[in-house]
């Protein structure tokens, strides 16, 4: 096997005990993008990878995947890797530092600069884990050691890989990187009963996370509400533009549809933040959307929105979704 095919049989056929292999073999990818491509490809000269760079990268993957999703990263969810506490930490001093307990994209956090201190000693701790669970055994495929890959000696602070095996990595990127994430997500699957599980993984690709407006929906809203009573505390929304909520929170759902929202007060959609729904709202919301698709239904409405409401209600998702986000 060439270098390409190498890498991609270690993606395809790691084990299934935790996310660490991807994250490593995403980090090296990253790497191998950032590489000076006016080295000659003929060049098989070694070239050094700190481990401290490597690690400055998983604990990037791993804050974002926590702090907007929380996603168990492993099957034991009494012991979870090591990397995952070491982010969850570096998130609570990160949150109480900067006073805001929104989720935030890394790049857009400052986080260096915040907790410097925090940082660097997450960073330390990441390394130190990564040598102890990952570094060597990356290259193991079912017992077997993939040859020819990089080189590196127990505990070390550094790796070696060829300078062409570098280049074949950047003009390959595409296809590892979506090799590793739908990896990523195959194992997540296994450890997660979360919904659109390839989204949450891709989030950490994109520059940021965007939420779409909401006033589209209000048109299908008004249709079972038009006295714009809020759903969370029942009174009429008066003097102020409604707020148009999620019950299911949207950073479990990642996504916005019409089964799942309501008109709520501005404070009542702010005091109510990511919080789980009680099982009475949920129920509510579920004799709601059976309402609301009645009066769609007698008004003629037919389009994707009113589709996916009556399955919804069909498949009973309002509770499958409130059950598995406690979880």
């Amino acid at each position: 096997m060439d270098f390409i095919d190498k890498w991609l049989h270690i993606i395809r056929n790691c084990s299934f005990d935790n996310t660490y292999k991807m994250a490593w073999g995403k980090a090296i990818t990253e790497i191998a993008v950032e590489y000076d491509e006016k080295v000659a490809l003929e060049d098989t000269s070694l070239i050094e990878i700190q481990l401290r760079d490597i690690a400055k990268k998983v604990l990037r993957y791993y804050f974002e995947q926590t702090m907007f999703f929380d996603l168990q990263q492993s099957s034991n969810p009494v012991k979870p890797p090591v990397v995952i506490t070491i982010a969850k930490n570096l998130i609570v001093d990160y949150q109480a530092l900067s006073g805001s307990v929104k989720p935030v994209k890394w790049f857009r956090s400052n986080i260096e600069s915040v907790c410097s201190a925090e940082y660097e000693k997450s960073v330390s701790a990441t390394v130190k884990a990564l040598k102890t669970d990952v570094s060597y055994r990356f290259l193991r495929v079912e017992g077997r050691e993939v040859d020819g890959v990089y080189q590196y000696e127990k505990k070390a602070d550094s790796l070696f890989i060829r300078n062409d095996s570098l280049l074949v990595l950047k003009a390959n990127r595409l296809i590892v990187l979506d090799a590793i994430n739908y990896r990523w997500t195959q194992m997540l699957e296994n450890f997660n009963h979360s919904p659109r599980l390839s989204k949450k993984v891709k989030i950490i690709d994109e520059d940021q996370v965007l939420r779409k407006p909401l006033g589209k929906y209000a048109v299908y809203l008004e249709v079972e509400n038009p006295e714009f009573h809020c759903f969370l505390c029942g009174s009429k929304i008066e003097a102020e533009t409604p707020a148009i909520d999620h019950v299911i929170p949207w950073s479990y759902l990642y996504s916005d549809d019409v089964w799942n929202l309501v008109y709520a007060h501005q404070s009542c959609n702010s005091s109510k933040s990511n919080m789980i729904p009680s099982e009475e709202m949920i129920q509510r919301l579920e004799e709601r959307n059976v309402v609301l698709l009645q009066r769609m239904n007698e008004q003629g409405k037919l389009d994707k929105h009113v589709s996916e409401l009556e399955l919804a209600i069909e498949s009973n998702l309002v509770r499958k979704f409130w059950i598995a986000c406690q979880g």
